[in-house]
């Protein structure tokens, strides 16, 4: 397993190879923070080994063959995996961090979450202030508070990226327990 002082600080989609931000959520685990990754380009979001049970209360059940999109921290073949409930998703059999494209997070999402979360919030892109999540607002370009996003105005969307921020704000809204 890599050492996580080794690990790349930028990563690049799985899926589309497009720079992935990182953003904070506070875990369904009351005042434990996680970072996680995700690409404003495809909805994909990067959990790193033990991100995803903190975050969400689930875990990789079995991995299966060898997926054709690779880790953006270990750079191998991830591997096409299961989560409890089974959810189809890819993760990496050397630094154990899991990738759930759009459509894993719609799947999950759908489901009930585990445990509700007892105070959610994030930090802002655009003013980098740690807000409640209630106040969160999904742009093509990251997720700002409502006090930002009225104040920079709100971008067009294309279909596409409409379909993958109200795929985020899904699980947003799902781990918040909406």
């Amino acid at each position: 397993m890599s050492d996580p002082n080794d690990l790349p600080t930028s990563m690049e989609c799985p899926q589309c190879n497009t720079k992935m931000k990182s953003f904070w959520v506070q875990s369904r685990n009351p005042g434990i923070d996680v970072e996680l990754d995700r690409c404003h380009s495809c909805g994909g979001v990067w959990f790193d080994s033990g991100e995803l049970e903190v975050a969400t209360g689930r875990t990789v059940l079995k991995s299966k063959s060898t997926s054709d999109r690779y880790c953006p921290r270990c750079l191998i073949p991830l591997l096409n995996s299961e989560l409890t409930a089974g959810v189809a998703v890819e993760s990496c059999r050397s630094c154990k961090g899991t990738y759930l494209d759009s459509r894993d997070m719609d799947t999950v999402t759908r489901q009930k979450p585990v445990k509700p979360p007892e105070d959610v919030s994030f930090v802002c892109e655009a003013c980098g202030q740690r807000k409640p999540f209630a106040s969160a607002q999904t742009t093509a370009v990251g997720t700002e508070c409502s006090d930002c996003f009225s104040r920079n105005g709100r971008p067009q969307l294309s279909q596409a990226e409409k379909e993958r921020t109200s795929t985020f704000g899904s699980f947003i809204g799902w781990l918040r327990g909406d």
